[in-house]
């Protein structure tokens, strides 16, 4: 059985017209070479006129430009040494050389002369416009970059490869990472100065107040001196007595309930137990008595209504001692 055939078609018309421009291409490419030749002559060139002979040619003079950079450098900063500044800046005048660009290539001049840069001045496709990209590194980051090290991000391989806006653009954004990391140090280093510079400032205020305080006493009176005290005191315990408001605010919510849970109870017991060993411990600590037993009629009969001690019928911590001081 044979295989089933189907018709091709062909498009004449767009067969001929391939068929015409093969034909014509010998004389296209004639053309072009006669145009390249006249070029050449009118340039005064007469080197290679293949793609790959440029390319190799533009190469080698690419490597030509930036040793004439670092030439030039040379020169003019021996003309800046022999003529001083006000005569420099009249010969870059004369020379149609602005300062900005005068500067740069003597900045390039000094950073890639020496013996251990040179191995980015011989990279093929090294030219004056990288170099002067170059000039923000260190002189330590372009030696590391000349012996292969990865600097801001790139190395030496990049330099060659990358086109001179990418080359510009990783160097800018390294340096800008590197800025910003350097300047949060700086700032957590102030900060932390600054911290030790105000606990230094409130210890010496504290000082000169103690000072002053003794200075104060010792050219008192007995009389004075007791009547000092006892403002002090009172000032105190009004300030003592003023800071318990919240706890009892939160006692009365509590209160409030009408069932109060034992977590709660206890939390309460323990808050104005621990209030009350501060008194206690204060009186302790000088030998003073004090007697914690209140009046029947003062207590508050309903205080306990509601709320379910844990702890009904035991004495809480040192509370059976509180009325025995002194």
């Amino acid at each position: 059985m044979q295989p089933e055939t189907h018709p091709v078609h062909v498009n004449e018309d767009a067969v001929r017209a391939d068929l015409a421009a093969i034909d014509a291409l010998p004389a296209l490419e004639a053309g072009i070479q006669e145009s390249t030749v006249a070029l050449a002559r009118q340039l005064s060139y007469d080197g290679a006129l293949t793609v790959g002979g440029l390319e190799e040619e533009i190469r080698f003079y690419q490597r030509r430009s930036v040793e004439a950079v670092l030439e030039l450098g040379k020169r003019l900063m021996l003309l800046k040494e022999l003529a001083g500044h006000g005569c420099f800046i009249e010969s870059l005048e004369r020379l149609g050389i602005e300062r900005t660009m005068a500067t740069r290539i003597i900045n390039a001049t000094q950073k890639f002369s020496n013996v251990a840069s040179t191995q980015l001045l011989t990279l093929p496709k090294m030219n004056q416009t990288k170099l002067l990209e170059l000039l923000v590194l260190d002189d330590d980051e372009v030696e590391a970059l000349a012996e292969g090290e990865t600097v801001c991000g790139i190395n030496k391989d990049d330099v060659n490869n990358m086109s001179v806006s990418e080359l510009r653009r990783a160097i800018r954004q390294a340096r800008a990472e590197k800025e910003a990391g350097i300047a949060q140090a700086k700032a957590g280093v102030s900060g932390e100065l600054a911290a030790k510079d105000r606990l230094i400032a409130e210890g010496k205020k504290r000082i000169a107040e103690l000072v002053e305080e003794k200075n104060k006493r010792e050219c008192m009176t007995e009389g004075e001196l007791t009547a000092e005290l006892e403002r002090a005191l009172s000032e105190a315990t009004l300030l003592a007595v003023g800071a318990l408001i919240p706890a009892r605010k939160v006692v009365d919510r509590l209160r409030a309930l009408d069932h109060c849970p034992q977590g709660l109870y206890v939390a309460a017991q323990g808050a104005l137990h621990r209030i009350v060993t501060e008194v206690q411990s204060i009186a302790l600590d000088y030998g003073i008595g004090l007697d914690f037993g209140l009046p029947a009629g003062d207590a508050d009969p309903d205080f306990g209504d509601g709320l379910d001690d844990p702890n009904a019928g035991e004495v809480f911590g040192n509370e059976s001692g509180l009325g025995q001081q002194g």
